[in-house]
């Protein structure tokens, strides 16, 4: 359900209950003035114009922020659907999520009998091949991520330590098509209620500067969704990017939250799996901290209405991990409910992003300039253990 409130002019609504004054361009102008609320006289800030398309307002005194809708609930005491008809605004109860498409050449469903044998076959030389003792680089590389010999056996990772160039036909292919090349790396098996639908396999870093994607799935995977069997209605779930990072919740924090992988940033968008997860209480909606993760994050929270995102601090949640934040605190500070819908950044009232070692919500500029975040401790505590290095302007 959408709501537009580009039609509410913000500025004069509570403009006709206290004085405001331009004292800023910040967000597209911002206003002071005294609070409705609390009777404050400096704190008080609106910004009619608000990148979001919405328009803010956010008291630092009493702590009243939110769009017009909450301005009216809260000063005349409205429920949702009140506050809607007292701004004569209506809810869109269209779909607000895009199509679901399958892009060309993308299997639908589990590749064919022989690529899976195929696949199986692979993996399992991985497997031996990672546990053998000749290269011990591949469980040296996963240990430094973090995860425990467990989480890899269980997982069925394994190494592929040459470059192959196989026989299409021994995958299921025509001869004509091109030899099927599995590149160096770990290696990454997805299977999804007892079938192969995809076989990753992560490069080393300088494999992939000398050219080529991070990861390669062999020619012929199907386009899966890592973890899916793990999603129920009885549980939360988390959806990453990565492999290793649903892994890494997985492993510390498994019995919260049901933790799956899209493999890329657009992967995933299928509309079997948006099912599965639409059936769980929550998602959090957990890309990597950058654009690419931002822009995929809005499409999930636009298809799912249980969605929730809930964003890495910085990079991703591997990387969190390695750099020693408690991850499980994390996941579990993530699954608590919102204070508020329209909860904003405490600092400057910008869109929620994260929540900080102290508990306060953050944007994605304050998160960044938080040295508690960027320099954690294993629990996640401020660095410092003193005075905050946001609100002291630094």
């Amino acid at each position: 359900m959408g709501i537009d409130l580009q039609r509410v002019d913000l500025l004069a609504l509570i403009g006709g209950d206290v004085g405001l004054k331009r004292v800023a361009g910040t967000h597209g102008g911002e206003y002071a003035g005294p609070c409705p609320f609390c009777g404050g006289q400096d704190r008080f800030r609106v910004w009619p114009d608000h990148p979001d398309g919405r328009g803010r307002f956010w008291c630092r005194q009493c702590g009243a922020q939110g769009d017009a809708i909450a301005y009216v609930r809260k000063r005349d005491n409205l429920d949702f659907a009140g506050a809607l008809a007292a701004l004569g605004v209506a809810a869109d109860r269209r779909p607000a999520f895009a199509p679901v498409v399958a892009p060309v050449g993308e299997l639908l469903a589990p590749p064919p009998r022989a690529w899976q044998e195929r696949a199986r076959a692979f993996c399992a030389e991985c497997q031996a091949e990672l546990w053998g003792g000749d290269h011990p680089e591949g469980l040296a590389w996963l240990r430094k991520r973090g995860l425990s010999d467990d989480t890899i056996r269980a997982a069925g990772l394994g190494l592929n330590a040459r470059e192959r160039r196989d026989d299409p036909t021994a995958w299921g292919l025509e001869a004509k098509h091109k030899a099927v090349w599995l590149p160096r790396g770990i290696v990454i098996p997805w299977e999804i209620a007892g079938e192969m639908w995809r076989v990753n396999i992560r490069r080393p870093a300088g494999d992939v500067e000398r050219g080529g994607p991070k990861y390669i799935g062999p020619a012929g995977c199907g386009a899966g969704l890592y973890g899916v069997d793990g999603l129920s209605a009885e549980r939360p779930a988390m959806i990453l990017e990565g492999e290793i990072d649903a892994l890494t919740v997985r492993q510390v924090a498994g019995d919260l939250v049901a933790a799956a992988a899209t493999g890329s940033a657009a992967g995933g968008r299928r509309a079997a799996w948006i099912a599965k997860l639409a059936l769980a209480p929550v998602v959090l909606v957990s890309f990597d901290a950058d654009d690419a993760g931002e822009k995929a994050a809005s499409w999930w929270l636009g298809v799912l209405p249980n969605a929730k995102r809930w964003r890495a601090f910085w990079g991703d949640v591997n990387g969190m991990a390695q750099d020693g934040a408690d991850v499980r605190s994390w996941v579990a500070l993530g699954l608590q409910p919102a204070q508020e819908p329209g909860e904003r950044c405490e600092f400057c009232a910008g869109d929620l992003a994260a929540y900080g070692p102290c508990g306060r919500g953050l944007c994605a500029r304050c998160a960044a300039r938080c040295e508690g975040l960027r320099r954690p401790s294993a629990g996640l505590r401020c660095a410092g253990m003193g005075e905050c290095t946001i609100g002291n302007g630094r």
